[in-house]
């Protein structure tokens, strides 16, 4: 999937995120689909991001060191 657009409150909150899926058109509604910002708190977990896009916090996170998961860890 690739992440195209967000919609966002008043105040820069977003609400929807938008994907292109890589099933094609025949998945979703026409290739696309839409998830709330709720469902993309409780299951995205891993994104791909390059890092020009990402704030000095995130960029900060991404430098420290990572923590290795157990492969039955549900984040794996």
């Amino acid at each position: 999937m690739a992440l195209i657009a967000v919609d966002t409150d008043e105040n820069d909150v977003p609400l929807k995120w938008q994907f292109e899926n890589s099933w094609g058109p025949d998945a979703g509604h026409k290739g696309y689909m839409t998830f709330t910002d709720a469902w993309f708190d409780e299951y995205m977990f891993r994104i791909v991001i390059n890092r020009r896009y990402l704030d000095e916090r995130s960029r900060k996170a991404a430098d420290s060191r990572p923590e290795q998961l157990p492969a039955w860890d549900y984040m794996f």
